[in-house]
Parts: structure tokens; C-alpha cells; sequence
């Protein structure tokens, strides 16, 4: 009997954005995985929170996600701020170009409150003129090249472009707020921005979608991750201080609060080849941040 065939190598490309976005977008995906090779350990890929919201421009099947409280299943879409890890299926061809905004900058493009985005997908028939949409995902269904579809999205992204700038109490409160190790406490930032704190939390909801407490600590735990990309062996007590948090135990609590598993699960390598493609591809463009699980 002959051998069954391979499933075809999934496509995973990351692009810079062009220069006019560049301050808006940290990087651009061009991913298709064929359904043979969505089996098993990579029937699902989990994304974990690090605070950039994104676009999704499909091309290929409808993708589910869900965060365990609730589901979305839908083309092209919008996601806001995700304080709960992320797991996403497809039934059939997944095929997609993904956007990664700068965490402030959501607003220029897309005109409701960020809050109406946080936690869910929204559809971007139900932002955007639906024709609009429609013609799009033809469009990058037939174009022959990833930077023909990525070219393809930045001119749509483009036209979504607002004059207004991001707002730059915001933008300053985020690196004030990373820059600061995640241990800078809100009503200091609000202070040293000459904001109170009750203004800095309200347009923080407006441009984010969430307060920044639970912005920080979600980046927080991002900074935990990143020992990944380290051959040392971890030590959980120096881990938990170096990242802000007051021990061992702390951390324990947030992980398991925030993404529903422990530090030490967090930490343990990939066994989603999809995961491991994603990520290993998240390393050669620098991606401070570590989402695939």
C-alpha cells in the first residue's frame, strides 16, 4: 500500500509595513495551512494576550475562536484588547492576512470605541461598507503573491486611515507603563502625565478597551514569557520580582487567573507544529511579545 501523501507545509510569512503605517502597525502575517495539516496537536492554535490588537483579512475558511465563555465564528474581523488566552479552529483551508497594531493606535482605523472590541471579534461587514469587505477577500483570494496581498490590505488600510492622530496621553501612558518594568503603578503614570486618574482611565477604555490595571497586567505576564527565548533554567522566585510581582505565589495566581494555566504550563515547549512555525517565525522579526500555543 503506498505511503499517505504529507499534508501540504503551511505558508507563514511576516512582513514590515509600508512606511505610511509604520507607526500605527508593528508587522503584517500572510498565513494558509491547508486542513490535512490541522490534525491532531494542531487542530487548534491557542493565542495567548499581549496587548496589540489586530485585523484579519480571510481569504480561505471561516475561523472560530473562542475564550471559553464565548465563541465568534467569522471571516474578516476585528479584535480588540484579550485579557483570556484565545483558542482558534477552522474547518476546512484557513488562509488570512494578519494586521498587529501598536496597542494605542486601533482608534485611526475603526471608528467606535475600542470597548465595543475588547474581549470579542467583530465582524468587519459590521464596521466597514460589507461590498467593501466582500471585494477584498475576492481579491486576496486571487492575488498570486503574499506581497500582492499584503500591498493589496495596506492600500484598504489606507483609505481607512483618520487625519487625527492617536491620542498622546495614551500613547504615552503605554510607555510609561512598559517602560516601567509593568511595576508602575497607574495613579503615578496619571501624575507624571499631569492627567487624573479617573481621565486616564477613561480614555485608556476609549482607545484600548481596557482599564490600564488590566492592560498591565497582561503585559506583565508577556514579560514572563519571554524567558522562553532563554536556555538558562527558570527560577520562580527571582522570575516573579524581576517581572514586578510581589512572589512566587503571585504569579501563580495571575497566570492561572488571567490564562487559565500554571507558570510552569505556560513556559513548556510547544507541541503544536502550527504553534511552533508561528513562533519560530515570531523569533526571526523580533516579536517582543509570545502568543502561539
Amino acid at each position: 500500500m503506498p505511503a499517505s501523501p504529507l499534508p501540504p507545509t503551511p505558508l507563514m510569512e511576516a512582513f514590515r509595513p509600508t512606511p505610511a503605517l509604520a507607526d500605527c502597525i508593528t508587522d503584517i502575517w500572510v498565513w494558509e495551512i491547508d486542513s490535512a495539516a490541522q490534525q491532531g496537536d494542531a487542530a487548534s492554535l491557542t493565542l495567548l494576550p499581549d496587548g496589540h490588537p489586530t485585523m484579519c483579512f480571510i481569504y480561505g475558511a471561516p475561523l472560530t475562536a473562542s475564550d471559553g465563555r464565548q465563541a465568534f465564528t467569522t471571516r474578516s474581523a476585528v479584535c480588540g484588547f484579550q485579557a483570556r488566552p484565545v483558542q482558534v479552529t477552522c474547518c476546512g483551508r484557513a488562509a488570512g492576512i494578519t494586521v498587529r497594531f501598536r496597542p494605542w493606535s486601533l482608534p485611526l482605523f475603526v471608528r467606535p470605541s475600542l470597548q465595543e472590541a475588547a474581549e470579542r471579534r467583530v465582524d468587519c461587514r459590521d464596521l466597514f461598507a460589507r461590498s467593501a469587505i466582500e471585494d477584498l477577500e475576492s481579491e486576496l483570494y486571487e492575488l498570486p503573491t503574499s506581497v500582492a496581498r499584503v500591498r493589496r490590505v495596506e492600500r484598504f488600510l489606507l483609505t481607512l486611515l483618520r487625519a487625527q492622530g492617536a491620542d498622546p496621553l495614551i500613547e504615552k501612558a503605554v510607555h510609561q507603563l512598559c517602560e516601567g518594568g509593568y511595576t508602575a503603578r497607574v495613579e503615578q503614570v496619571a501624575r507624571d502625565l499631569g492627567a487624573s486618574e479617573r481621565t486616564l482611565e477613561r480614555r485608556f477604555r476609549r482607545a484600548i478597551g481596557v482599564a490600564p490595571k488590566m492592560f498591565s497586567r497582561v503585559m506583565r505576564l508577556q514579560s514572563v514569557l519571554a524567558v522562553q527565548a532563554q536556555a538558562q533554567p527558570v527560577r520562580w522566585s527571582e522570575l516573579a520580582l524581576d517581572a514586578g510581582f510581589y512572589d512566587q505565589a503571585h504569579l501563580i495566581r495571575e497566570t492561572r487567573e488571567l490564562f487559565g494555566i500554571t507558570p510552569s504550563t505556560l513556559l513548556a515547549p510547544l507541541t503544536n507544529p502550527v504553534a511552533r512555525g508561528f513562533q519560530d517565525l515570531a523569533r526571526e522579526i523580533a516579536m517582543p511579545s509570545s502568543i502561539f500555543r
